[in-house]
């Protein structure tokens, strides 16, 4: 029942919170049951990771000592996917109390709080078919949320192009499962390792393996299943398209790795790394055209994506030489991914709230104007671009270790990255300039304050960033159990 405990706090809060928001319309009263929410499933995560800290170790297979149940098993991912998740929609409900205040609240919250309920489920799930029901109630509740506004036509537009191209992708997911099942009557990921050895190589596990990188990689927003993602970021309320951006997308890859690690028989590392290449080139070099800031952080996400599923690819491709350094670089990066690109995404938020417009040619010289805004904004796009002191160049730095552990063509992907980073530069910096010193448009009005509960969570993600920067052993207290756990997976002999 302990690894089912933040799921029920935050589904009992969910409707706790939509009815309150239904009969009080008290935005403030709301928020607070939702965040006390939040409060109880992290003191549940605390509770598994105090247990994991005694001891306790997830199911391997083989029937080594191990703790869960066949559907759902404490682990260290699954510890880590929730304290992102449930850190960042923390700040996310605190931003949303004035940020929605024209909207239904009760049902924003409800719906944010079964979403983030779907995305620890994914981390804990133990089968894969329970892993794919958790990973569709978080679908189901993104897609509502990213039609949210529903007297604009854009959102509606963006929410059903993400539903049409992600159920696909869950379609694809789904068949994989079945033959997964059907070569081995179990779905039981700690099992199916050792009940798939005769299928080693084999067309059958192929076909699997390249079912669930194009199912989850549609979350994910892998090249090129990645064309929902402008659309859906872009017009999405900005809190949302913090937690699509911050968190949702890395819980579709965390589904695929998983589901990767248990049909793990062949080999992958150059297909693999090709995909992680030509995602962060086309992110980027799209979004070098971009004058929607929403646009150009949600293209900014896909070649972020392209450098995490570098480390995967490593780690998958050559697990005797960047295991445990590959995946401990990808998941750096998710923690630190979260914080920058959801506080940018919360920044541009404020500045929609503030101008009513997306397009920086018109937000040109607002961060004078408001210069904690102008800042942090500065802050995240620096830190995403991967510039030290900020914490995304110690997650670049992990990744490039683990290119450079295996050599030759981690090598190469170790200096692509590099190359992207730079050219992630010109629209971080173009964008930046003109937020914060650019001249001001003679028809830009404003007249507006940003509100203290907007501008907290900015300030909190701000400070982690310098933080994560500084201090990065913080982060790798986090992440280096999830690491180990994935890497040990990788190491041990397929089929046993």
């Amino acid at each position: 029942m302990e690894v089912f405990s933040p799921i029920v706090a935050l589904s009992i809060g969910a409707v706790f919170t939509y009815l309150i928001g239904r009969i009080s319309r008290s935005r403030s009263l709301t928020g607070f049951i939702a965040f006390l929410s939040l409060v109880a499933a992290g003191n549940g995560v605390y509770q598994i990771r105090a247990t994991l800290a005694e001891g306790f170790i997830p199911r391997f297979p083989e029937g080594q000592a191990g703790w869960g149940t066949a559907y759902m098993s404490g682990d260290p991912v699954g510890v880590l996917l929730a304290t992102v998740a449930l850190g960042l929609t923390a700040l996310v409900v605190i931003y949303s109390t004035r940020y929605m205040h024209k909207y239904d609240i009760g049902k924003f919250y409800g719906l944010l709080l079964i979403m983030t309920a779907g995305i620890i489920g994914v981390g804990f799930a133990g089968d894969l078919f329970t892993m794919f029901i958790f990973f569709e109630v978080m679908s189901i509740a993104s897609f509502v949320l990213v039609a949210f506004h529903r007297d604009e036509w854009e959102p509606v537009e963006a929410g059903i192009k993400y539903l049409a191209i992600s159920t696909a992708g869950s379609l694809m997911a789904l068949l994989g499962i079945a033959i997964v099942y059907n070569l081995t009557n179990s779905l039981d990921m700690a099992a199916i390792p050792g009940l798939l050895t005769e299928y080693a190589g084999s067309a059958e596990l192929l076909a699997v393996a390249a079912l669930f990188v194009v199912g989850f990689g549609v979350k994910a927003a892998l090249v090129p299943m990645h064309t929902w993602l402008p659309d859906a970021h872009s017009a999405a309320p900005s809190g949302i398209s913090a937690m699509l951006s911050g968190i949702v997308i890395e819980a579709g890859l965390i589904t695929m790795i998983k589901a990767l690690i248990a049909v793990r028989g062949f080999d992958t590392g150059v297909i693999l790394g090709i995909i992680a290449l030509v995602t962060m080139f086309v992110g980027n070099l799209i979004a070098l055209r971009q004058t929607d800031v929403k646009r150009m952080l949600a293209y900014s996400s896909v070649a972020q994506m392209g450098y995490i599923f570098m480390g995967v690819a490593l780690a998958l491709g050559f697990p005797a030489m960047a295991g445990f350094h590959g995946m401990r670089g990808a998941l750096y990066h998710i923690l630190n991914h979260a914080i920058m690109k959801g506080g940018a995404f919360l920044c541009a938020g404020v500045l929609l709230y503030l101008a009513s417009t997306r397009d920086l040619r018109k937000l040109s010289g607002i961060g004078r104007k408001f210069p904690l805004i102008g800042w942090s904004m500065l802050i995240f796009l620096l830190a995403l671009a991967g510039t030290p002191p900020f914490n995304g160049y110690f997650s670049k730095l992990l990744l490039c270790r683990a290119g450079a552990e295996v050599g030759g063509w981690g090598l190469f992907m170790m200096i692509m990255l590099i190359l992207n980073s730079v050219i992630s530069l010109f629209y971080y910096l173009g964008a930046a300039n003109k937020i914060l010193f650019g001249a001001v448009p003679e028809d830009q009005k404003l007249g507006k304050s940003v509100p203290l509960a907007m501008t907290i969570p900015i300030v909190v993600l701000a400070a982690l960033v310098l933080l994560l920067g500084v201090v990065p052993q913080i982060g790798l207290d986090i992440v280096n159990p999830a690491a180990s756990y994935l890497g040990d997976l990788l190491l041990l002999p397929y089929g046993g």
